[in-house]
C-alpha cells in the first residue's frame, strides 16, 4: 500500500516544475549557467554512470566507435579542468557491429579506496559474459572476474575492505560476495529486468520487473532478497537512502505524465507518494541529497513541443531553491541543457559544493552546477 498525498500545483508557462510541498505555481525557472567540458564527439551507448569520491570523479561509458567501456578519471575542484581527460580503456564489450541492444550496460561503484564495474562483454551473437573489473584508482591493472551464470548486471556494493557484492539477474536473481561466494538465493526470485537499475548507496537498488510488471526495490538480507515493490513506478527509476537511513524511491510514471517520489515514513508504515513534476517522454532520472535528511535534487530529462511542432529534448534540475541561489526554500528547477538532439543518457553526482552532470547528446560532456 502506498498513502498518496495530493498536492496542488501545476505547470505553467515559466513556472517552477516542481509541485513538491512549499513549491510555489508561479516560480520563475532559476537561471543557472553550467560550466560545460567536452569529453568527446562519438556516439556512446545508453548507460552512463558518474561518481564522486575523495575529490575525484568518476566516468564510466561506451564508446560505439571502437565498441569499448571506457574510464575517465576528472578532478572535482572548484572548476572543471580546461581539457578533457584522455579516456582509458576497461574493456572491449561487444564484437563488430552491429552491436547488441544491450551494448555497455554496466553498473559503478566506489568503496574502500577501489572501484568496480560490473559489465557485459558480447563474445559472439550467441555469448554474452558477465565480468567483474575492479582496482585502485591510479593502478595499471584490473582485477578481473568472471560471474557466472552471466546475466544482466544489477548492483555492486562495497563491503568497505576493498571487495564489492554484486546482484544481477540470469531470469533469476543472483548474489555473489565480496569474497567472491556465489551465494543460493532462497527462495529464489524470478526477474526480467527492464530499464536502468537505480543504487540506494547503502546495499539496496530498484530495478522493473517485465515478469509481473512491478518497480521493486530489492537488497540482500543474507539468505535472499528484500523485495518491496513500487506501485505506480515504472521503468525509469532512481532510490536514495538518506544518512538518516530513510528511503526514497523516485520514478517517471508515463501514464500518469508524472514524476514521483515515494518516501519511507520515519515510523515504517505505509509509503508516502508525491508528485515531483509534470512532465513528458523522461527516458532518466537521478535522485542526490538536498540541504536536509528531508530534501532532495532531482535531475531529469523530457521531450517538449515548441514551436510549429518542433520537438526538443531538455535536461533539467529540481531542488531547494538556496542551493541554485534562489531566496526562500521553495523547490525551484533550472534547465541544464537542451536543444535538437536526443539524448541519449545521462548520469548525475553531486559533492557538498556541486552538482556534476555526465550527458550524452550529440557527444559526450560533463557540467559543473555550484550549489549554494
Amino acid at each position: 500500500m502506498v498513502k498518496t498525498r495530493t498536492v496542488l500545483a501545476l505547470l505553467l508557462p515559466l513556472a517552477v516544475a516542481a509541485v513538491l510541498p512549499g513549491c510555489s505555481s508561479r516560480g520563475r525557472l532559476v537561471g543557472v549557467h553550467p560550466e560545460s567540458l567536452q569529453l568527446s564527439a562519438g556516439a556512446t551507448g545508453g548507460t552512463l554512470s558518474l561518481a564522486a569520491d575523495g575529490g575525484t570523479l568518476y566516468a564510466v561509458f561506451a564508446d560505439r566507435a571502437t565498441a569499448g567501456l571506457d574510464l575517465l578519471t576528472i578532478p572535482a575542484g572548484a572548476h572543471l579542468p580546461a581539457s578533457a581527460p584522455e579516456p582509458e580503456l576497461i574493456d572491449k564489450v561487444d564484437i563488430s557491429p552491429p552491436l547488441s541492444a544491450s551494448f555497455g550496460e554496466h553498473v559503478l561503484a566506489t568503496g574502500g579506496g577501489r572501484l568496480a564495474v560490473l559489465y557485459l562483454d558480447r563474445k559472439s551473437d550467441s555469448q554474452s559474459v558477465l565480468k567483474l573489473a575492479s582496482r585502485a584508482p591510479g593502478a595499471a591493472q584490473w582485477d578481473l572476474d568472471v560471474l557466472e551464470p552471466t546475466g544482466v548486471p544489477l548492483a555492486l556494493v562495497p563491503d568497505g575492505t576493498g571487495a564489492f557484492a554484486a546482484a544481477w539477474s540470469s531470469g533469476l536473481l543472483s548474489y555473489r560476495s565480496g569474497r567472491g561466494q556465489v551465494q543460493a538465493v532462497v527462495p529464489p526470485l524470478p526477474l526480467q529486468p527492464d530499464g536502468r537499475p537505480g543504487s540506494d548507496g547503502q546495499g539496496g537498488f530498484t530495478t522493473y520487473d517485465k515478469l509481473a510488471s512491478v518497480l521493486l526495490w530489492l537488497r540482500w538480507n543474507g539468505t535472499g532478497f528484500s523485495a518491496q515493490p513500487v506501485p505506480r513506478g515504472g521503468t525509469v527509476s532512481a532510490a536514495l537512502r538518506s544518512p538518516g537511513g530513510r528511503l526514497a524511491v523516485t520514478s517517471y510514471n508515463p501514464r500518469e505524465r508524472r514524476l514521483l517520489l515515494y518516501q519511507e515514513p520515519a515510523d515504517g508504515t505505509t509509503f508516502s507518494a508525491q508528485t515531483v513534476t509534470v512532465c513528458d517522454g523522461t527516458t532518466g532520472v537521478a535522485v542526490l541529497p538536498g540541504s536536509s535528511d528531508t530534501s532532495f535534487v532531482f535531475v531529469y530529462d523530457e521531450t517538449r513541443t515548441i514551436a510549429a511542432g518542433r520537438t526538443a529534448y531538455q535536461l533539467s534540475v529540481i531542488a531547494p531553491g538556496p542551493l541554485l541561489g534562489a531566496l526562500g526554500g521553495r523547490y525551484r528547477k533550472a534547465v541544464l541543457a537542451e536543444g535538437d538532439q536526443r539524448i541519449d543518457g545521462f548520469a548525475a553526482a553531486r559533492t557538498a559544493d556541486a552538482l556534476y552532470v555526465l550527458l550524452s547528446q550529440g557527444g559526450l560532456r560533463i557540467l559543473r552546477i555550484p550549489l549554494s
